[in-house]
């Protein structure tokens, strides 16, 4: 039996995946129910922050909006899980703490973009030195799976450090699968 990597993704109550919000929220627009949808809408004011500071990549000096520390701070005090936090730091004093699953939505997202590749689960966790990442991924047939992992590898590291300024100590993804259109024929 296949293991599928993407299947303990993050799902919301009404069975939305985290990643296909984040994903149509990249792309700049909600479906009909990520618009209408409460839990939908919930997520997406969560994940803003971070698809802010994505988009803008390139900034020189990129400034919080007014009452974003407040509304990312009410998110965090809300949550019922006990989630760790991952704290994204600016040019000025203090930080910003956002879950740690959206920042591995993000991760997962970004390694999106290289051919060939699925980035299934996805663990980060911050420590002093930086953010240590963990992940699997299935990788298609006919792709060299070192190239098609280091690929991903770049993907996700450039998006913690170059757009979230999180330095990536330790990135592992773990290959768990082949993806072989041709398997159930």
């Amino acid at each position: 039996m296949a293991v599928d990597p993407s299947d303990d993704h993050d799902r919301l109550s009404c069975g939305n995946s985290v990643d296909a919000l984040l994903g149509d929220m990249l792309s700049g627009g909600l479906t009909e129910h990520e618009s209408a949808c409460e839990y939908c809408r919930a997520q997406a004011d969560e994940l803003r922050p971070l698809v802010d500071a994505v988009r803008r990549d390139g900034e020189e000096e990129a400034t919080a909006p007014p009452g974003l520390l407040t509304d990312v701070m009410r998110v965090v005090r809300a949550e019922r899980r006990s989630e760790g936090t991952i704290v994204l730091t600016g040019p000025g004093p203090g930080g910003t703490e956002v879950r740690e699953s959206a920042v591995a939505a993000m991760l997962r997202t970004s390694a999106a973009s290289v051919p060939g590749v699925v980035v299934g689960r996805c663990r980060v966790e911050q420590t002093r030195e930086g953010l240590s990442v963990r992940a699997t991924a299935r990788i298609a047939v006919g792709f060299p799976i070192p190239d098609a992992a280091d690929a991903a590898r770049r993907a996700m590291r450039s998006l913690a450090e170059q757009r979230l300024g999180l330095p990536v100590v330790r990135l592992d993804i773990d290959v768990v699968d082949l993806d072989d259109p041709d398997r159930g024929r």
